[in-house]
């Protein structure tokens, strides 16, 4: 199978280094290269790429803006950027890698390995989730969900399950967001999913959960990944292994 790619970035120079590493690769095809947000929303949509490897600066613009405008579906995402910080929304966008230049080619075959993986399908749910996804097709789930309790400012506060509405999971602390405010618990997000009741509680990317009367609506972007509205209007992305978790008739592809 031939990898269709697409780089869209400002630099002449990075542009070819990138090229020249790629070409290491025999299954490897550059369809489109683009030096600016203009430039790669006219090219894009008609390139038929596998995946996309975006910068973040852009000129005056960023990779993100080139995403905000972009119609679905996307191909899949890799950041290269000697920007680190960013690191944190690129995988919010569901990017499968994010390279720091100077990257070397190994670190570039990885990247091509894991991107190999994805469009083979080949990225199964973790073996927790499988149990979680069971636990919820049962007709009586053996199930007795904790109360999600935070310490805050010397108190020990109560969050009541019926109004969070999604949590996003960083490193080991998790954010339990509500209609009212948002609280920070000191837990990883897999610790949280096996006190919650699975049919509940969707786990629809490795750092989202989200209540499951909360969807609104759901938009295909690509390789079977997409963006979920909540009722209050946020936006959460949906990994391609967590999608047929999500309610049945919300899966269409």
């Amino acid at each position: 199978m031939t990898l269709r790619l697409a780089i869209v970035e400002d630099e002449a120079p990075a542009r070819a280094r990138l090229r020249r590493l790629l070409a290491e690769h025999e299954d490897v095809e550059v369809v489109l290269e683009a030096d600016t947000l203009p430039a790669a929303l006219s090219t894009l949509p008609g390139a038929h790429a596998d995946a996309l490897f975006l910068d973040i600066a852009l000129g005056e613009s960023t990779g993100f803006d080139l995403l905000d405008q972009l119609p679905p579906p996307w191909p899949l995402l890799v950041f290269a950027t000697a920007y680190h910080e960013h690191a944190l929304r690129a995988f919010e966008v569901a990017a499968v890698d994010y390279l720091l230049k100077p990257f070397d080619a190994p670190r570039l075959a990885a990247t091509l390995d894991r991107l190999r993986a994805r469009l083979a399908d080949a990225d199964p749910l973790p073996a927790e989730e499988d149990l979680r996804r069971l636990q919820a097709a049962m007709p009586t789930p053996a199930f007795n969900p904790t109360p999600l309790v935070i310490t805050e400012r010397g108190q020990r506060v109560v969050v009541p399950l019926d109004e969070v509405t999604h949590l996003v999971g960083s490193g080991n602390y998790v954010e339990l967001h509500t209609p009212q405010r948002s609280y920070l618990m000191r837990a990883t997000l897999t610790q949280l999913a096996s006190q919650l009741h699975p049919a509940q509680f969707l786990r629809v990317h490795r750092s989202y959960l989200v209540r499951a009367d909360q969807i609104a609506a759901l938009t295909p972007r690509g390789h079977g990944d997409a963006e979920l509205t909540l009722r209050d209007g946020t936006t959460v992305m949906v990994s391609r292994r967590y999608r047929e978790a999500l309610p049945e008739g919300l899966r269409g592809r």
